[in-house]
């Protein structure tokens, strides 16, 4: 099945094997999915276990001149532009937050996505943006399927 739905998965870096899951199983669901962490997609793939810590002493002014945060920044962009669909993956840290906020700017559909269940005391108000929250990939699913079948439709 070809869903043609585009999506892009919005995480921390200690997500990762939620986000190689999640992005494996839609794959298999005939997704075309960004996962930021699999450069084997051809992804520029760039996390803290790359900078030094010099580098992690640096100020955001500064690191935003490294030319490895510009070509993150500039990919991760496109990206978000490319895509339909934005899944935030919980919990996650402010760059996902910020590309959900962008995302949803941009006119995309954003799924809040906590796998087991939703933190005590670790919500936004902002989360009012989501065009929905789950706990469970069962709403990821289901409502992936939706937007797929109002597109064809």
């Amino acid at each position: 099945m070809n869903n043609k739905l585009k999506i892009y998965l919005a995480s921390s870096w200690k997500n990762k094997d939620n986000v190689n899951e999640l992005a494996t199983l839609l794959r298999e669901d005939g997704y075309e999915v960004d996962d930021f962490t699999d450069e084997s997609q051809g992804r520029f793939v760039f996390s803290l276990t790359e900078i030094t810590e010099d580098e992690l002493k640096l100020d955001a002014l500064k690191m935003m001149d490294d030319h490895r945060a510009q070509r993150a920044f500039k990919e991760d962009k496109e990206r978000i532009d490319w895509c339909d669909v934005i899944i935030c993956i919980l919990p996650c840290g402010l760059s996902a937050h910020m590309e959900l906020g962008y995302a949803k700017g941009s006119g995309k559909k954003v799924i809040l996505y906590a796998p087991g269940c939703f933190e005590p005391g670790k919500w936004e108000v902002m989360y009012g943006f989501a065009d929905i929250m789950t706990e469970d990939l069962l709403g990821v699913e289901d409502y992936l399927a939706y937007l797929a079948e109002m597109e064809v439709n």
